[in-house]
């Protein structure tokens, strides 16, 4: 119910008029986040409540993705600011395993390699409160996560494969905060995307510093903080996962 109320919310604030937007321009980047994941996941089809380890059981470890980030800011009142954004997010592992239970597969021991690959592409529609050497935005995002986790398990007497798929919609609230340092061609910038309720909670913030050299064109480098914790990816598919790490990408302000 509070996802529905929420997307509508956000189609509605494509014709709401609360404040100016800006005037024509806008910024596109393509970075390269490195996350160490940590949490856990569990796939239960039987009522077993069994969560396993995204670092001792399926041997998650730091990973490098690419991602890309545009916005497109104008001087029509009735239309909001829109920012468009697209996240990898990989990771694989491999070893022996004890007790392990996930999905068909129960109580197995032998050994496990298993992948996670998923997606996320995000449309955020926002307004600027403040438009200045500080600014402030805030609008309303639509993220779309979908993808798949593969696992299988193998041993001497048998082999057992389990791919679960999941796509999802998850509205949340944006916020950025942008502070240029006065005489300088540096920016620092902190992002957020988050929400929670009922039994899913997720954010996603930035810590950004840039510098911008010439015709718009800049490095950015920070760290990103990524948490799902959602019951409602798929069903029987539960994920309480945190990605932190540090990113480095190339801008272009135009």
């Amino acid at each position: 119910m509070v996802r529905t109320l929420l997307k509508t919310a956000f189609l509605s604030s494509l014709f709401y008029i609360p404040l100016n937007a800006d005037f024509i321009g806008g910024e596109l980047s393509v970075g390269v986040y490195s996350h160490t994941p940590k949490g856990y996941a569990a796939y239960d089809i039987y009522g077993m409540e069994s969560k396993t380890s995204i670092e001792d059981t399926l041997h998650w470890t730091e990973s490098q993705d690419l991602f890309f980030k545009a916005y497109l800011e104008h001087p029509l009142p009735v239309i909001s600011n829109i920012k468009l954004e697209y996240n990898d997010l990989s990771h694989q592992g491999s070893g022996p395993v004890s007790g392990f239970t996930w999905g068909d597969i129960s109580d197995f021991t032998g050994d496990l390699s298993n992948k996670l690959d998923m997606h996320a592409f995000d449309v955020t529609l926002y307004y600027e409160l403040i438009d200045n050497w500080a600014s402030l935005d805030t609008g309303l995002t639509l993220r779309h996560v979908y993808g798949d986790i593969y696992v299988k398990a193998g041993n001497m007497f048998m082999t057992q494969e389990e791919t679960i798929d999941y796509d999802t919609w998850i509205p949340m609230i944006y916020m950025k905060g942008r502070f240029d340092v006065p005489t300088t061609d540096i920016t620092f910038q902190a992002e957020l995307n988050a929400i929670t309720f009922s039994s899913s909670t997720m954010y996603d913030a930035l810590f950004t510093m840039r510098y911008t050299a010439v015709m718009g064109l800049g490095i950015e480098g920070g760290y990103r903080m990524m948490h799902l914790d959602d019951n409602e990816l798929a069903a029987g598919l539960a994920l309480d996962v945190d990605f932190k790490g540090p990113y480095a990408a190339v801008v272009w302000d135009f």
